[in-house]
C-alpha cells in the first residue's frame, strides 16, 4: 500500500465501504476521490487505476469513469505510461481562484469560513444573470474566508434552488462548495465565464473583513456552466494584499536572454 493511500485512509478511515446512496458507483467513487484531493490525501502522489481498483473493490472501468471528471476539472492530469498526478492550483476549470479553500491550503495556512447567509432567496438580477425568471428561487451562500483565523476574502454565490436544495443543511465554515455540489447535487461545472476588477472595500465589506473603508479590493464576478446550462453566478471580493493569482503560458524566458 503506498503513502498517498495511507494518507487517504487517515482522512477517513472508512473511505473503502462505499454507501449506497442511489447513485452510479462510478459517481460515488469520484465524488470521493475529488473530496481527497481537495483536502490534500495525495499531495505525495496520487494512485494508479490498478491500486484504486483495489482499494474501492470495483473494476478498472469503474475507475477510469471516475477519473475522468476529475481529468476534465483539471485535479488530476494523467500521460500515457505515468500515474495520475495531482494539480494544485493551475487549474483554469473554475477560473483562477476555482478553490479558495484549496488554495490557502496549498499555501500552508488554515482554512476557515464564517457563514453569513445560507438560504433559499429572490434576486431578480441574479435570475436574470442565470437566465431564469424574475420569481426564481434561488440557493444564496455567503461566507467570509479565513487563513489563519485572518479574513481573506467575502464569497457570495447564487446556484438555482431546484438544483441546491441538498446544499441548505452543509455546514459551510470549512468545506468546498464544489466538491459538495458534487457529492450532494452530482453537478460539476465544465465552464463559464469570469471578469476581474479592482474595486475600494465599501462600509459594509470593510467591517466583515475587517480592514479600513476604501480598501484595495480584487472583484471576481464568474459565471459557471453545467452541460451548456448556467447554473452559479459567484461574487468574491479579495483583499489584494492577502491574496495573489499566477498563470503561466508558453515557454518561459531563460535569464540574460534578452528583453
Amino acid at each position: 500500500m503506498t503513502e498517498s493511500v495511507r494518507a487517504a485512509e487517515a482522512v477517513d478511515p472508512a473511505r473503502g465501504a462505499l454507501k449506497a446512496s442511489g447513485r452510479p458507483l462510478w459517481k460515488t467513487v469520484s465524488a470521493d476521490l475529488l473530496n481527497a484531493v481537495l483536502g490534500g490525501a495525495f499531495d505525495s502522489g496520487f494512485p494508479g487505476e490498478l491500486e484504486l481498483a483495489e482499494r474501492y473493490k470495483v473494476s478498472r472501468g469503474t475507475i477510469r469513469a471516475a477519473l475522468k471528471p476529475l481529468r476534465d476539472a483539471g485535479h488530476i492530469t494523467a500521460h500515457p505510461g505515468q500515474r495520475p498526478k495531482v494539480v494544485a492550483g493551475s487549474s483554469t476549470a473554475y477560473g483562477p481562484i476555482y478553490s479558495v479553500l484549496a488554495s490557502i491550503r496549498e499555501s500552508g495556512m488554515k482554512h476557515s469560513s464564517v457563514v453569513l447567509e445560507q438560504h433559499n432567496v429572490q434576486d431578480p438580477a441574479v435570475a436574470a444573470r442565470l437566465s431564469l425568471g424574475e420569481q426564481a428561487e434561488l440557493f444564496h451562500l455567503s461566507r467570509v474566508r479565513l487563513a489563519d483565523g485572518e479574513p481573506i476574502g467575502l464569497d457570495q454565490v447564487w446556484l438555482p434552488a431546484e438544483v441546491a436544495r441538498e446544499l441548505l443543511d452543509v455546514d459551510f465554515t470549512d468545506t468546498a462548495l464544489y466538491s459538495e455540489l458534487d457529492r450532494r447535487c452530482g453537478i460539476v461545472l465544465d465552464g463559464g465565464t469570469e471578469q476581474l476588477t479592482a474595486v475600494a472595500a465599501s462600509s459594509v465589506q470593510a467591517v466583515q473583513l475587517e480592514c479600513a473603508e476604501g480598501t484595495p479590493l480584487l472583484l471576481i464576478e464568474r459565471t459557471g456552466c453545467h452541460r451548456a446550462r448556467t447554473l452559479e453566478f459567484r461574487r468574491s471580493y479579495v483583499l489584494g494584499e492577502r491574496f495573489a493569482i499566477s498563470t503561466a503560458f508558453g515557454c518561459k524566458a531563460v535569464p540574460g536572454s534578452g528583453d
